[in-house]
């Protein structure tokens, strides 16, 4: 979740993104039925052919515009095959469609696009503190866990194709949560390839380095909800100075990737994409990941804070991102697609 004051610095960062919509109508059943309107666009506006950012190649990516109903998101996940994706947001939204790919594999656009209320424990909810989705994740059972802050919980849905659905139950948190700062939870919460739950918590902004976090279950275990609150082992991790995680997503050899956020009234809106080693990811540890890739000008940027992957058809894995654009006319979503090589990557 952004600052309270991010929302008045993205108004004066941010600057207009032009290009040619293609509109693709929402999909039937429950929903908003609003269209949604979905540009291609570059990872540098001044070079368009450039295709490398780091160790990570560039595969596309969208700018979606959803008027009042699409908007805000703050969390996602890409089924593994790729032909969907489910996004939640900071105003109790959650979003799901189709991903359209092209002949080589890049993100081509969106459709079949609905956006509906998250529900919460006493059902649909018009309260910011109930419904300030920051991350989701979706266990080998099809249930689905959704991270919120303000009202800090991690709620579990046993129901939804299209993303979290019914009446949710409350998992245990991790013993020291009630001293998390309005806006700075649990912001990022992700199910490991080796079975455990991981989060992270953004913290204040205060410019430590070190943000608290935990891990629950053992490797291997098919799904490591935890029961009580000592079920979460804590570790720490290190970000960059004065950035601040957003996001997590699993790799295939049990590691993650974790994605950071940074604004200033100078620089603007800056990101980093930081793998974390499988042998990290141990109570009691303190991750200091590998900088993959920075995203700031002169390249695409705005509030990315949510992230996801999935393997890629030919090896590799395919990197997802997904911006908050905070309902701003100043800002925009954007929904990038990236390549990570290797066959541990």
């Amino acid at each position: 979740m952004t600052m309270r004051k991010m929302l008045v610095w993205g108004l004066l960062l941010t600057a207009l993104s032009g290009g040619c919509a293609a509109v693709v109508g929402a999909g039937g059943g429950s929903g908003s039925s609003e269209f949604v309107a979905a540009s291609p666009v570059p990872l540098d506006r001044g070079r368009p052919e450039k295709a490398v950012v780091g160790s990570l190649r560039f595969m596309g990516g969208l700018e979606i515009a959803g008027g009042e109903q699409v908007g805000g998101l703050s969390g996602l996940w890409v089924d593994p095959e790729g032909g969907r994706f489910v996004a939640v947001g900071d105003t109790g939204l959650v979003v799901d469609g189709r991903l359209q790919s092209d002949a080589a594999g890049r993100l081509a656009g969106v459709a079949e696009v609905r956006a509906r209320p998250l529900p919460v424990e006493e059902g649909v909810s018009p309260r910011k503190r109930r419904t300030d989705s920051e991350d989701l994740t979706r266990l080998a059972d099809g249930s689905w866990l959704v991270s919120l802050e303000r009202d800090h919980r991690i709620l579990r849905y046993t129901a939804g194709d299209h993303g979290p659905e019914g009446t949710p139950t409350p998992l245990p948190l991790p013993s020291g949560m009630q001293e998390a700062s309005e806006n700075g939870g649990l912001e990022a919460l992700t199910r490991l390839s080796d079975g455990r739950l991981l989060v992270l918590e953004e913290g204040r902004n205060d410019g430590r380095q070190e943000r608290r976090a935990w891990i629950a279950g053992a490797v291997s275990s098919k799904d490591a909800v935890p029961r009580s609150a000592a079920d979460w082992q804590p570790l720490a991790y290190r970000a960059a100075p004065r950035f601040r995680p957003t996001g997590v997503a699993p790799l295939p050899g049990g590691g993650a990737l974790v994605l950071e956020r940074r604004v200033s009234l100078l620089g603007g809106w800056s990101s980093r994409l930081v793998r974390v080693a499988p042998q990290q990811l141990r109570a009691g540890a303190v991750i200091e990941g590998e900088e993959l890739a920075r995203l700031e000008a002169p390249l695409l940027n705005d509030n990315f804070e949510g992230i996801a992957t999935r393997p890629g058809p030919a090896g590799g894995t395919l990197v997802y991102l997904i911006s908050d654009d905070n309902f701003s006319s100043l800002q925009r979503t954007y929904l990038l697609q990236f390549l990570l090589d290797g066959p541990s990557s």
